[in-house]
């Protein structure tokens, strides 16, 4: 709930709320009252008042006019309107005012429409529209560069957004035994407690009951889980005491998050912003459900699903095993998981005397290893590779930890080949996995060279109807057949999963490989009408182990995957990017660099490998690297527009701007609309060459599509810099319209408002948005600290001053 609501038993508007709904009140006050400029002022109180008294003031000369906004009869703010002539300002007064109040009342009603009245939180719908916008301004706003990068120097939308879901544990039993009242008291308690925890930025929700949302600009995984992790304890920190019967009830919470774009995969970003968000909160949702079944009072994000939050569902014949984790937490056929018992996670304590006594809790004790052999879209089937004790077997609940497959205990077993008859697939006559894995692991240990080929169905014969298992197998047997009538007999094959094969070639190069693997492809397309995808990968290659290369043939399959028909990929410089692509996304940034360092050494020649190298050396604070990359790029492509713009991006971190200036200029030659080069040479004019040259770039590039969010910050800065408050004041707010996280306009309009002499708390309100947004930014927080200082809050200033 708002601290600072003027009436404690109902909705109403705030001062804040004010600033946030400026532009629709100055179109509805405009509808009866003709102004050139406007502006709003929050008069500081008198001392002693909790608000200053308004009246109206009407300066004919001037044309100015200050009109008090006033609500159920208490004052809010003036609305202070420029260049307006009134016919009879004697009596026209009153009217106006009775006209100003009719639009609070209307912003009011809206505000009513958009708030949940149990907590004072938004609505779930109030929710879900905010982050459509949020999600459709990212995608507008992202530059031109691989894996979403940006430019951090030019106020765009952050390029990431999180989702933190809070559920109430067991809050149905508080309902059945307690009563609904208490349980409303107690949803609407929490909601005002974790609303007051949260900075100004974040958007809190109830949707659904005892379920709470929060929307996190900015939100990186990071951030989100230490959010979610501050709102469970402080839930658990505040026990309620039953009126009645005097029982204390200790409430407690399991949270879930999940984030964009780090959270979402490759087919996902296909879909609108509408489709997308709800694909968001299902992932969050997902990661609550975890946290409920990991034993509550928790914290989950939808990344840790399948790293740790996945149980055995079923014991099936066969030692296979139904999973709790699909395609909905991106499990993978191949995916290897240690199984572990949670009964086994219990603490014991032994009594050495009476008065000594020691205790301490069982190491994670695991049962066994397993791989995935087949997902669907919730659930998953694996097979066990290896038993730590056949007298311990794999029983349902039991968890899993997802495992690298360099770590398998089943892989480092590796040995002579075992006497017994080898296990063969029944549709296909192939080894099955495990038998596979087994003989591949031992074939390759001294091999020289050899190659691994994986063949995927590329559609889904469920779609076709009829019985999925019974049409998979029947096409995987006539690939299999085929593949038996022109592979030589030294390649060894097995069914890797339910639609897909594996091969391995003994001594035999990739490029071999691939002649023979795109004649299967082709001659099962065009005999059968199966659409194959396939990934080869080939040892040696580079610095990769011999263990390490089923998994670039994986990497191979997933590049494919993304490719038109015929769908084979070599594990080569080009699926070293998407998966570098894939590390950045998930803000692995140093892990992207290696990627794409070891695509370089593939492929020196790779454009898109060099420049989205030089754009991780620019973020990672190593601008000279970056700057050789791009100029790298331009040698070989003089017009890549990207690479361009980037050397000037690297150029002027480096502080030679002249060399900036002439990159942006060759960008504006090749491409006269690009409004980013646009906004930097303004950047670049309002240090060298004066305000009016800047205006005339930041002018351009606004009226430019997108422009308008990029350019009304620095227009705003041009104007304070010319004395000019109001027109600084009007292009601020534009900005923050345009993009309601801009950070840096929030600050300056804080700047503005304490300059004036108005209410200091509204400055605050914005400060604190301003360095909740941008924590990093050590002004933000010096104009939050002078806030607090014309408060009087000088301990708490002195305590903000301590973070700089």
């Amino acid at each position: 709930m708002n601290k600072d609501n003027l009436f404690k038993d109902g909705i109403s508007l705030t001062p804040p709320d004010l600033i946030r709904y400026e532009h629709t009140l100055k179109d509805l006050i405009q509808e009866f009252l003709p102004f050139e400029s406007y502006s709003l002022y929050f008069p500081k109180p008198a001392k002693g008042q909790f608000r200053a008294e308004l009246s109206f003031s009407y300066n004919e000369e001037e044309g100015e006019l200050l009109l008090p906004l006033r609500l159920r009869g208490r004052g809010l703010c003036y609305f202070i309107a420029r260049g307006v002539k009134l016919s009879s300002p004697d009596t026209t007064p009153p009217y106006l005012e009775a006209l100003a109040t009719c639009s609070l009342e209307k912003i009011l009603l809206y505000k009513t429409s958009i708030t949940d009245k149990l907590t004072g939180m938004a609505t779930r719908e109030y929710f879900m529209t905010k982050l459509v916008k949020e999600l459709d301004l990212i995608q507008n706003c992202m530059m031109p560069a691989p894996g979403g990068c940006k430019d951090p120097g030019i106020p765009t939308f952050s390029g990431s957004v999180g989702v933190v879901v809070l559920d109430l544990d067991n809050f149905q039993r508080i309902n059945d035994r307690y009563g609904y009242s208490i349980g409303d008291d107690i949803i609407s308690n929490v909601a005002s407690y974790i609303s007051d925890a949260v900075f100004e930025s974040v958007i809190c929700a109830r949707i659904f009951d005892d379920k709470y949302a929060f929307l996190i600009p900015d939100g990186r995984p990071k951030v989100c889980a230490r959010l979610a992790e501050e709102l469970r304890a402080l839930v658990e920190s505040r026990p309620v005491e039953d009126p009645v019967t005097g029982d204390i009830l200790k409430i407690t919470a399991s949270a879930g998050f999940a984030n964009y774009p780090q959270s979402l995969s490759g087919p996902h970003f296909k879909r609108s912003a509408e489709e997308q968000s709800r694909i968001l909160m299902r992932k969050a949702a997902k990661a609550v459900a975890t946290a409920k079944d990991s034993g509550r009072n928790c914290v989950f994000a939808y990344s840790d699903i399948l790293k740790r939050g996945g149980k055995v569902l079923e014991i099936l014949p066969l030692q296979r095993l139904a999973l709790s984790i699909g395609h909905s937490v991106d499990a993978r056929e191949g995916g290897r998981f240690l199984v572990w018992s949670p009964d086994y996670q219990s603490g014991t304590q032994v009594n050495l005397t009476e008065d000594e006594r020691i205790s301490g809790s069982y190491p994670t004790m695991y049962k066994a290893e397993i791989v995935v052999i087949e997902v669907q879209d919730e659930i998953a089937f694996a097979e066990i590779l290896h038993l730590s004790d056949p007298a311990w077997p794999v029983t349902e609940g039991d968890r899993l930890t997802m495992l690298d497959e360099k770590d398998s205990f089943f892989d480092t077993q590796a040995g002579p080949e075992s006497s017994t008859a080898p296990q063969r697939d029944i549709v296909t006559g192939l080894y099955n996995y495990k038998e596979f894995i087994g003989r591949y692991s031992r074939k390759r240990q001294n091999m020289d060279k050899f190659s691994v080929a994986v063949l995927r169905l590329a559609a889904n014969p469920a779609e076709q109807g009829g019985n999925f298992q019974k049409l998979t197998d029947a096409q995987v047997q006539k690939v299999a057949s085929r593949a038996e009538s022109f592979f030589d007999e030294s390649c060894m094959g097995g069914r890797y999963s339910l639609n897909s094969l594996i091969y391995f070639f003994p001594h035999e190069e990739s490029d071999s490989v691939m002649e023979k693997i795109l004649r299967l492809v082709r001659e099962c397309l065009a005999d059968f009408d199966i659409d194959l995808a396939a990934g080869v990968a080939s040892f040696p290659f580079l610095n990769y182990r011999r263990s390490e290369i089923l998994d670039n043939c994986r990497k191979g399959l997933d590049h494919s995957l993304m490719m038109e028909r015929p769908m084979v990929a070599q594990f080569d410089s080009v699926s070293l990017n998407i998966s570098a692509d894939r590390l950045y996304v998930d803000g692995d940034i140093y892990g992207a660099i290696e990627e794409f360092r070891l695509a370089l050494l593939a492929d020196s020649d790779n454009i898109l490998a060099r420049n989205s190298l030089g754009i991780c050396y620019a973020q990672v604070g190593k601008p000279e690297k970056a700057r050789k990359q791009f100029e790298h790029v331009l040698e070989i492509t003089p017009k890549n527009i990207m690479a361009l713009y980037n050397l000037g991006w690297a150029c002027q971190m480096l502080g030679n701007r002249d060399r900036a200036r002439e990159a942006y200029e060759k960008c504006l030659e090749l491409e006269p609309e690009n409004v980013f080069s646009l906004v930097r040479l303004g950047v670049l004019a309002e240090q060298d060459l004066g305000l009016d040259e800047a205006e005339k770039y930041y002018l351009k590039a606004a009226e430019l599509k997108g422009g308008d969010s990029l350019t009304m910050r620095h227009l705003a800065r041009l104007a304070y810099a010319r004395k000019d408050v109001n027109k600084a004041r009007e292009y601020l707010h534009l900005a923050l319209n345009a993009n309601h996280n801009d950070a840096h306009a929030m600050n300056l309009l804080a700047q503005l408002y304490l300059e004036s002499g108005e209410d200091p708390q509204i400055a605050e309100v914005l400060a604190r948005q301003s360095a909740a947004l941008k924590p990093s930014r050590n002004e933000f927080w010096e104009t939050l600290a002078d806030t607090l200082d014309v408060q009087g809050k000088k301990d708490e200033a002195k305590k903000v001053r301590s973070r700089i």
